[in-house]
């Protein structure tokens, strides 16, 4: 009998210690001859996997919430309970709530500064301007719907939240330079430059408007912002021939 239960004893160390080497654990006999032995288990991959798994789930939970209520108004405790952990261990993986928005908006923001502050192509158009800047928006858009709607509206409270006017800005001087070179060479001088600012700002508004109401039909989404733009140009048009702009 006591064979047997030694025999049952050393299978089961054999098939743990098999276990152990199988997920990348270190493995150390407490004694040469002893049956009792310790887990090493920094750097074990299964114990790495798990680690990124529920860092992961932490990620998608904190998407969600900061989509629905926004940087200001998103909950540590929410996101904790809907990744299926304690709010304690959410704060192993991040310090609180600001480094958590941080951690999954940095690598977005990065790319979209790169974007709006990149040079934009011209063409023959009335104002290329304002079409290549919807064209890489509606890009960008397509690759990060939900972390590009954060960004510019649900930003409020943390370090992204002048984004959308940083945004608004450039587009209102990379308009202004390109209108005012049309409006010099026809003799015109504009009274209230403060007008390309609110061309700017109805642009990115709208843009957002719709964002908000073609629950992401591509499609749809589409021909509301090429109608939208058609109808700005046609106004900068009509400004450009307008006597009254320049009063």
């Amino acid at each position: 009998m006591e064979n047997e239960i030694a025999a049952a004893m050393a299978l089961g160390i054999l098939v743990s210690i098999a276990v152990c080497i199988f997920s990348g654990w270190d493995i150390k006999l407490l004694t040469k001859r002893s049956t009792q032995f310790i887990l090493i288990m920094n750097g074990g991959s299964f114990m790495q996997y798990l680690k990124e798994e529920i860092k992961n789930s932490i990620i998608s939970a904190a998407l969600d919430e900061f989509e629905e209520k926004g940087f200001n108004d998103a909950s540590i405790r929410n996101i904790a309970k809907n990744a299926g952990i304690a709010t304690g261990n959410l704060y192993r993986y991040f310090d609180g709530k600001e480094q958590l928005f941080n951690h999954i908006m940095e690598p977005v923001s990065e790319r979209f500064i790169g974007l709006i502050f990149s040079d934009f192509k011209a063409d023959s158009k009335n104002l290329p301007v304002l079409a290549d800047v919807v064209d890489k928006i509606m890009n960008f858009y397509e690759q990060y719907s939900r972390e590009f709607m954060i960004l510019l509206d649900k930003s409020e409270g943390s370090v992204y939240q002048n984004l959308k006017e940083d945004l608004i800005d450039l587009i209102e001087k990379r308009v202004q330079d390109e209108l005012m070179l049309k409006l010099t060479d026809e003799g015109i001088i504009i009274a209230d430059e403060f007008i390309f600012h609110v061309i700017a700002a109805m642009l990115i508004e709208g843009i957002l408007r719709i964002l908000k109401q073609g629950k992401r039909d591509e499609a749809r989404i589409r021909k509301l912002i090429s109608q939208m733009l058609a109808l700005n140009l046609n106004y900068l048009e009509i400004m450009m021939n307008d006597p009254v702009f320049s009063e």
